[in-house]
């Protein structure tokens, strides 16, 4: 069960604030922990995770408001920020970082938790594929599977406003981040978080039954 827990990556520089807020998630999520924005990039770039929860008063040159623009750019991942600062001028750069939340310490357990759950549940970002001088922009919700047939791939959304580009399920497994895209077999790939429910080797997934190969 542990394996399928939401991964969050708490930056914090304050050691006990930080293992004070890895309890408050343990049963509900994994985390991992960084003391600044350096280390927090490292971790960012070479592991997978799904929230961050940013101190915006971290060591250094960088604060957790040049992590969170990081994020913008770079991830498409949510975060919330955590901090003890309350003032007019703080409270205006946050608003502009657009946080999933913004928690103020010391932060509650109740709060932390279904702020998380919130942010998860309601986070949603545009995945841009260019193919040749075409850029199709896919809400990551919206996208239910995607269907290869010789050259060609259709997208299928959950709006019904399908796409057919002309592509590879290979290129696009490159663009669209791995937790919204996944291969089932040599011609499916599905968004794991629509996903009904997996029976031996098949796959509900809305009104839809897949095969799943043992080479994916």
């Amino acid at each position: 069960m542990s394996e399928n827990k939401e991964k969050i990556l708490i930056v914090e520089d304050e050691v006990l604030i930080a293992f004070s807020l890895k309890k408050m998630l343990e049963p509900f999520f994994s985390s991992e922990m960084a003391n600044d924005f350096d280390e927090a990039k490292l971790l960012l770039t070479h592991k997978d995770f799904d929230l961050v929860l940013i101190d915006i008063t971290l060591p250094g040159d960088n604060t957790g408001l040049d992590l969170a623009k990081l994020i913008n750019e770079q991830f498409s991942i949510p975060f919330i920020f955590t901090t003890a600062l309350t003032d007019t001028e703080t409270l205006d750069k946050v608003k502009s970082a657009k946080p999933s939340a913004y928690l103020s310490k010391p932060v509650e357990r109740a709060n932390l938790i279904t702020a998380i759950d919130l942010a998860l549940a309601n986070f949603d970002f545009a995945i841009k594929i260019e193919i040749g001088k075409q850029s199709y922009y896919i809400q990551s919700k919206d996208f239910l599977y995607a269907e290869a047939d010789h050259i060609y791939v259709e997208l299928f959304l959950k709006s019904g406003k399908n796409q057919i580009l002309r592509t590879t399920l290979s290129h696009l497994e490159e663009i669209f981040p791995a937790k919204y895209f996944k291969r089932i077999n040599r011609s499916v790939a599905v968004n794991p978080y629509h996903i009904l429910k997996i029976i031996s080797d098949k796959l509900y997934l809305e009104d839809k039954i897949f095969k799943i190969s043992k080479h994916f």
